[in-house]
């Protein structure tokens, strides 16, 4: 594995270019992969290529967000019964917005206990 220092004056970036944080939101975007199933109304988000990953319910946003269990890094989304959640989400464009932070704590009072066992990302 390869890494790029990060861009020139520091964390902020310099001279007009995106910061390293700004860099590494991009690329994950650019890797995202997103898939509606048709035949069980779920909408589905992959950032990256599939790892392994449990899958724990989110009650507050009405998703299932799988999880890295090592690292704790949110790996994408489901959106089960997506018809009915896209209609009470969404703005009059048919625009939606989910904003999950990038890490899930798991298990204990510190994130949700509700996860699931580990399974690939699909």
């Amino acid at each position: 594995m390869s890494s790029q220092p990060p861009p020139q004056g520091g964390p902020e970036g310099g001279a007009g270019r995106p910061s390293f944080a700004e860099e590494n939101a991009m690329k994950i975007a650019s890797e995202s992969l997103q898939h509606y199933d048709q035949a069980s109304d779920t909408y589905h988000v992959s950032y990256g290529p599939p790892v392994p990953a449990v899958t724990v319910h989110d009650p507050e946003r009405g998703v299932l967000v799988r999880v890295e269990p090592r690292s704790q890094q949110v790996v994408g989304f489901s959106i089960p019964s997506f018809k009915a959640w896209h209609a009470e989400h969404a703005d009059e464009g048919g625009e939606f917005e989910i904003d999950l932070p990038s890490v899930w704590p798991l298990g204990g009072d510190a994130g949700p206990a509700e996860a699931q066992d580990p399974t690939p990302e699909g």
